[in-house]
């Protein structure tokens, strides 16, 4: 088999302290066909200037400011020139076999994307994430989110709905024929986006728990205004479902979601927290005055489908529970 070259892209916005360990990890691959790409967001702690003086290798792209995840990871991708694309966060370090295991098992040309085991950091024994699910609630099952790491049940490999984006890998064919990141996301569910639409153009979404990436959880978020980052989830979740999801699913689907974003603005409302309240009314807004550009990616989208909801619904969705939705309310 001609073992396929892999793109590493690591977007960076003031990240420095991380980058040292993120990129040491990433030059002990054993697998030596990939490049490294560093997309920096215009950072002003002298990131660039470290990348330049100690990973001289590095393909480096300096940005003038902060355009996101979506945006910058796409840039990145423009200039990659592998046959895979491997997104990285740079509060990650990752096995020194990752490449090696990954990367041979695209040789199956339904895979288009691969998640890693991903554990917390900070607690070794503890996942991350395995994967999400799509749920009738239309919030996702995190699927081993915090779950014990020796956890049977996450240690083997499966079909999800969505992987991470702080360690996944995407066939890169497949983003020539879906596209990138929708760049109207900004950053957050800009992920599940693009392996929604890989699902519905006919390729597969994988958990493969064969190497570990290390990810310290929220890290390069903890800046971010919350209110911010509940603006952009919920304006984009309504936004890719508008965009993926078949006519006859969107009926049920836009009423649960928009039943939901009220209630749960009323109750930050009732807890004193008016600006993330605020922030889900302007998501829903954002998505209205936003409707004919949307309708507008939608028929794109839906050129490239090839099999019904059903066919990866069926496969990629866990039952609604209880502890799910208490757990919506906790976060």
């Amino acid at each position: 088999m001609n073992l396929p070259k892999v793109s590493i892209i690591i977007v960076n916005w003031n990240g420095k302290k991380w980058l040292e360990k993120c990129l040491e990890s990433v030059s002990k691959q054993t697998y030596k066909k990939y490049e490294v790409i560093v997309v920096d967001n215009g950072s002003e702690d002298e990131s660039r200037e470290y990348v330049k003086k100690y990973f001289p290798a590095t393909i480096l792209i300096e940005l003038d400011k902060n355009y996101g995840f979506a945006k910058a990871n796409n840039i990145g991708i423009k200039s990659a020139k592998g046959d895979l694309v491997f997104l990285l966060n740079n509060d990650t370090t990752i096995d020194k076999d990752m490449l090696e295991n990954i990367a041979p098992l695209f040789d199956n040309p339904r895979i288009g994307t691969i998640q890693p085991r991903i554990v917390r950091m900070d607690d070794k024994n503890k996942l991350d994430l395995a994967g999400a699910f799509w749920t009738q609630t239309t919030f996702l099952h995190y699927f081993g989110l915090d779950g014990k790491r020796s956890s049977k049940k996450f240690n083997v490999p499966m079909r999800v709905f969505s992987n991470k984006g702080a360690a996944m890998f995407v066939r890169k064919s497949m983003l020539d024929k879906i596209g990138g990141f929708d760049e109207d996301f900004w950053s957050y569910y800009e992920e599940t986006d693009l392996c929604h639409r890989a699902w519905l153009s006919g390729f597969e979404c994988w958990y493969y728990p064969i190497s570990t990436c290390y990810h310290a959880k929220g890290k390069t978020s903890e800046t971010i205004d919350n209110s911010f980052i509940q603006f952009h989830n919920f304006k984009n979740k309504l936004l890719s479902f508008i965009k993926n999801f078949e006519a006859k699913n969107l009926l049920f689907i836009i009423p649960t979601f928009i039943i939901l974003l009220l209630g749960l603005s009323f109750f930050y409302l009732t807890k004193g927290m008016g600006d993330k309240s605020i922030a889900l009314i302007r998501s829903l807004f954002w998505n209205i005055t936003n409707l004919k550009q949307t309708l507008i990616k939608r028929k794109k989208v839906q050129k490239n489908r090839a099999v019904d909801d059903s066919g990866y619904l069926s496969i990629t969705s866990k039952p609604i529970s209880l502890k799910h939705i208490l757990s919506l309310l906790s976060k």
